[in-house]
């Protein structure tokens, strides 16, 4: 698309003005239109983002930017499995552990009395956790994915560093 196409876009009598969403939008529409549902090469995105403009540099650094927001992207979706993973954990084990104490409670008094206190109590940190694991935005999700980064980091380097040993070993031992 070139400039001059951009331009006879905008340039109408009344002048409407576009947020930036809007011609996110706009161009979305108008690259699927040109591209008919096919694939991009770099080349070609440069090629087009030149005709709108941007220079080399810039389109590097927001490719660069892009493909940093894609792995933090992938790494938030396997949080959110691995969060949603546990939480369901967490209600079977609830489930099956309170039934148990309520059945129990029952069966030697005949009503529920203490039964309610574990209930309620790990109800309430079951229900947090619920609210936490369909909250991306809180800073409760922020910190518990940035501990759960950290964490996989740490099993990763930690796995390489056995891996080195267990080699550096058997080539030792040979």
């Amino acid at each position: 698309m070139s400039i001059a196409i951009l331009e006879l876009i905008f340039m109408e009598k009344n002048m409407e003005t576009y947020s930036e969403e809007q011609v996110d939008q706009i161009l979305r529409y108008a690259l699927a239109k040109r591209t008919n549902g096919q694939n991009l090469t770099k080349q070609q995105i440069y090629e087009i983002a030149s005709d709108m403009g941007v220079s080399e540099a810039d389109f590097l650094a927001s490719v660069q930017e892009w493909q940093s927001t894609q792995a933090v992207r992938k790494e938030q979706l396997e949080f959110d499995k691995y969060k949603k993973k546990s939480l369901q954990a967490n209600v079977l084990k609830y489930a099956i552990v309170n039934s148990f104490l309520v059945a129990l409670n029952l069966s030697t008094s005949g009503s529920i009395g203490w039964a309610i206190y574990p209930l309620l109590f790990w109800g309430l940190g079951v229900a947090l956790d619920t609210w936490v694991a369909y909250q991306p935005e809180s800073e409760e999700y922020e910190k518990q994915f940035q501990k759960w980064l950290r964490k996989q980091k740490r099993d990763q380097l930690t796995a390489q560093i056995t891996d080195k040993l267990t080699s550096s070993l058997e080539e030792w031992l040979k």
